[in-house]
Protein backbone atom coordinates (compact mmCIF):
# COMPACT_ATOMS: atom_id res chain seq x y z
CA UNK A 1 0.00 0.00 0.00
CA UNK A 2 2.01 3.38 -1.12
CA UNK A 3 -0.65 5.65 0.88
CA UNK A 4 -0.30 7.32 4.52
CA UNK A 5 -3.98 7.24 5.95
CA UNK A 6 -2.86 10.37 8.40
CA UNK A 7 -1.86 12.53 5.57
CA UNK A 8 -4.83 11.77 3.53
CA UNK A 9 -7.04 12.47 6.92
CA UNK A 10 -5.68 15.70 7.12
CA UNK A 11 -6.95 16.93 3.28
CA UNK A 12 -10.35 15.14 3.69
CA UNK A 13 -10.92 17.19 7.30
CA UNK A 14 -9.14 20.62 5.90
CA UNK A 15 -10.75 19.97 2.48
CA UNK A 16 -11.76 23.80 2.54
CA UNK A 17 -9.20 25.76 4.67
CA UNK A 18 -6.50 23.94 2.35
CA UNK A 19 -8.27 25.10 -0.92
CA UNK A 20 -8.56 28.61 0.46
CA UNK A 21 -5.06 28.71 1.35
CA UNK A 22 -3.63 26.41 -1.49
CA UNK A 23 -1.73 29.18 -3.99
CA UNK A 24 -3.21 29.30 -7.34
CA UNK A 25 -0.82 27.83 -10.01
CA UNK A 26 -2.39 28.26 -13.74
CA UNK A 27 -0.75 31.90 -13.22
CA UNK A 28 2.31 31.06 -12.79
CA UNK A 29 5.67 30.86 -15.50
CA UNK A 30 5.96 27.06 -14.44
CA UNK A 31 2.95 26.34 -15.37
CA UNK A 32 2.91 28.07 -18.31
CA UNK A 33 6.02 26.88 -19.84
CA UNK A 34 4.76 23.04 -18.85
CA UNK A 35 1.57 23.63 -20.57
CA UNK A 36 3.16 24.59 -23.48
CA UNK A 37 5.39 21.75 -23.94
CA UNK A 38 2.49 19.09 -23.73
CA UNK A 39 0.74 18.40 -27.22
CA UNK A 40 -2.17 20.50 -27.98
CA UNK A 41 -5.35 19.10 -26.82
CA UNK A 42 -3.92 16.23 -25.27
CA UNK A 43 -4.88 14.18 -22.36
CA UNK A 44 -3.06 15.34 -18.98
CA UNK A 45 -3.18 13.78 -15.21
CA UNK A 46 -3.45 16.16 -12.48
CA UNK A 47 -1.74 13.78 -10.20
CA UNK A 48 -2.49 14.62 -6.54
CA UNK A 49 -4.56 17.39 -7.65
CA UNK A 50 -5.96 18.71 -4.05
CA UNK A 51 -7.94 21.61 -4.32
CA UNK A 52 -7.61 21.44 -8.58
CA UNK A 53 -5.95 24.60 -9.51
CA UNK A 54 -3.92 23.17 -12.06
CA UNK A 55 -6.68 20.92 -13.47
CA UNK A 56 -8.79 23.38 -13.86
CA UNK A 57 -5.94 25.78 -15.71
CA UNK A 58 -5.24 22.45 -18.32
CA UNK A 59 -9.25 22.17 -18.33
CA UNK A 60 -9.08 26.27 -19.69
CA UNK A 61 -6.61 25.54 -22.14
CA UNK A 62 -7.86 23.12 -23.97
CA UNK A 63 -6.69 19.74 -22.40
CA UNK A 64 -8.71 16.79 -21.61
CA UNK A 65 -7.65 15.92 -18.22
CA UNK A 66 -7.96 13.86 -15.67
CA UNK A 67 -8.17 14.64 -11.76
CA UNK A 68 -6.76 12.50 -8.71
CA UNK A 69 -6.12 12.45 -5.50
CA UNK A 70 -6.81 10.12 -2.95
CA UNK A 71 -8.72 12.56 -0.71
CA UNK A 72 -11.93 12.77 -1.51
CA UNK A 73 -13.22 16.00 0.35
CA UNK A 74 -10.62 17.83 -2.06
CA UNK A 75 -12.27 16.31 -5.05
CA UNK A 76 -15.32 18.05 -4.32
CA UNK A 77 -14.92 21.09 -5.87
CA UNK A 78 -13.25 20.21 -9.14
CA UNK A 79 -15.92 17.26 -9.54
CA UNK A 80 -18.34 20.01 -10.43
CA UNK A 81 -16.60 20.42 -13.53
CA UNK A 82 -18.22 17.35 -15.57
CA UNK A 83 -15.90 17.51 -18.69
CA UNK A 84 -12.65 17.09 -16.19
CA UNK A 85 -12.20 13.31 -15.24
CA UNK A 86 -11.92 12.65 -11.35
CA UNK A 87 -10.59 9.60 -9.56
CA UNK A 88 -10.18 9.44 -5.99
CA UNK A 89 -7.68 6.99 -5.14
CA UNK A 90 -4.13 6.36 -3.36
CA UNK A 91 -1.42 5.28 -6.09
CA UNK A 92 -2.73 1.82 -5.97
CA UNK A 93 -4.99 3.14 -8.58
CA UNK A 94 -3.09 4.67 -11.13
CA UNK A 95 -2.48 1.72 -13.50
CA UNK A 96 -3.32 3.44 -16.61
CA UNK A 97 -0.71 2.98 -19.48
CA UNK A 98 0.75 4.98 -21.96
CA UNK A 99 -2.80 7.53 -21.57
CA UNK A 100 -1.40 10.76 -20.67
CA UNK A 101 0.63 13.37 -22.87
CA UNK A 102 1.44 15.00 -19.68
CA UNK A 103 1.56 14.37 -15.75
CA UNK A 104 1.46 17.35 -13.38
CA UNK A 105 2.88 15.69 -10.15
CA UNK A 106 2.76 19.23 -8.41
CA UNK A 107 4.12 18.47 -4.64
CA UNK A 108 1.99 15.05 -4.21
CA UNK A 109 4.92 13.02 -4.09
CA UNK A 110 6.72 13.59 -1.08
CA UNK A 111 3.63 12.01 0.77
CA UNK A 112 4.26 8.61 -0.56
CA UNK A 113 6.34 6.46 2.19
CA UNK A 114 9.66 6.08 1.33
CA UNK A 115 9.94 2.34 0.55
CA UNK A 116 6.62 2.50 -2.05
CA UNK A 117 8.47 4.92 -4.30
CA UNK A 118 9.85 3.47 -6.21
CA UNK A 119 6.67 1.50 -6.92
CA UNK A 120 4.73 4.85 -7.26
CA UNK A 121 7.62 6.07 -10.03
CA UNK A 122 6.98 2.58 -12.15
CA UNK A 123 3.23 3.62 -12.22
CA UNK A 124 4.05 7.11 -13.11
CA UNK A 125 6.56 6.25 -15.95
CA UNK A 126 3.67 3.71 -17.37
CA UNK A 127 1.20 6.21 -17.57
CA UNK A 128 3.01 8.64 -19.75
CA UNK A 129 3.43 8.09 -23.38
CA UNK A 130 6.38 8.30 -25.44
CA UNK A 131 7.81 11.81 -25.66
CA UNK A 132 5.01 13.07 -22.61
CA UNK A 133 6.21 15.22 -20.14
CA UNK A 134 6.49 14.55 -16.69
CA UNK A 135 6.84 17.57 -13.24
CA UNK A 136 7.76 17.06 -10.22
CA UNK A 137 7.28 19.45 -7.96
CA UNK A 138 8.66 17.82 -4.25
CA UNK A 139 10.71 18.87 -1.19
CA UNK A 140 14.41 18.89 -1.86
CA UNK A 141 16.74 16.84 0.50
CA UNK A 142 17.06 13.73 2.44
CA UNK A 143 14.50 14.30 5.51
CA UNK A 144 11.62 11.88 6.50
CA UNK A 145 9.32 13.76 8.75
CA UNK A 146 5.90 14.00 9.69
CA UNK A 147 5.23 17.78 10.02
CA UNK A 148 2.33 19.55 12.65
CA UNK A 149 -0.48 18.82 10.92
CA UNK A 150 0.86 15.07 10.88
CA UNK A 151 1.30 14.85 6.78
CA UNK A 152 4.61 12.88 5.45
CA UNK A 153 7.02 14.02 4.37
CA UNK A 154 9.48 12.07 2.40
CA UNK A 155 12.34 14.82 0.74
CA UNK A 156 14.39 13.29 -2.31
CA UNK A 157 17.74 15.00 -3.66
CA UNK A 158 18.24 16.07 -7.66
CA UNK A 159 20.33 13.14 -7.90
CA UNK A 160 18.36 10.05 -6.50
CA UNK A 161 15.04 11.52 -8.79
CA UNK A 162 17.42 11.85 -11.80
CA UNK A 163 19.07 8.25 -11.22
CA UNK A 164 15.35 6.97 -10.60
CA UNK A 165 13.91 8.69 -13.67
CA UNK A 166 16.32 7.57 -16.09
CA UNK A 167 16.08 4.30 -15.60
CA UNK A 168 12.37 4.76 -16.31
CA UNK A 169 13.22 6.12 -19.73
CA UNK A 170 12.45 9.53 -18.31
CA UNK A 171 14.89 11.98 -18.99
CA UNK A 172 15.82 15.42 -16.79
CA UNK A 173 14.89 18.61 -18.82
CA UNK A 174 15.47 20.98 -16.57
CA UNK A 175 15.67 21.10 -12.78
CA UNK A 176 14.69 24.51 -10.39
CA UNK A 177 14.59 25.32 -6.65
CA UNK A 178 12.69 27.99 -4.62
CA UNK A 179 12.30 28.70 -1.17
CA UNK A 180 8.97 28.52 0.33
CA UNK A 181 6.58 28.29 3.31
CA UNK A 182 4.54 25.66 3.97
CA UNK A 183 0.94 25.79 5.04
CA UNK A 184 1.91 24.34 8.63
CA UNK A 185 4.03 27.57 8.78
CA UNK A 186 7.74 25.10 7.99
CA UNK A 187 10.11 26.31 5.52
CA UNK A 188 11.49 24.18 2.53
CA UNK A 189 13.50 23.72 -0.44
CA UNK A 190 10.82 23.11 -3.62
CA UNK A 191 12.18 21.44 -6.46
CA UNK A 192 10.70 21.43 -9.75
CA UNK A 193 11.74 18.71 -12.25
CA UNK A 194 10.45 19.12 -15.96
CA UNK A 195 11.14 15.69 -17.73
CA UNK A 196 9.95 13.64 -21.10
CA UNK A 197 9.39 10.13 -21.73
CA UNK A 198 11.72 9.13 -24.36
CA UNK A 199 12.01 5.53 -26.26
CA UNK A 200 15.55 5.90 -26.48
CA UNK A 201 16.31 7.78 -23.13
CA UNK A 202 18.07 10.55 -25.37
Amino acid sequence: MNRDDETIAFYDNEATSYSKWSPGVADSGRFKNFANRIRKGGDVLDLGCGAGNAARGFHAMGFKVTAFDASQGMLAEISKIPEITTICSDFEGLDMVDTFDGIWANFCLQHVPRPEFPAVLDKVANALRADGWLLIGIHEGTETRRDNLGRLYCHHTEADLTEALSARGIKVRSVAFEDSIGCDGTAFTGMTIVAQKTEDNQ
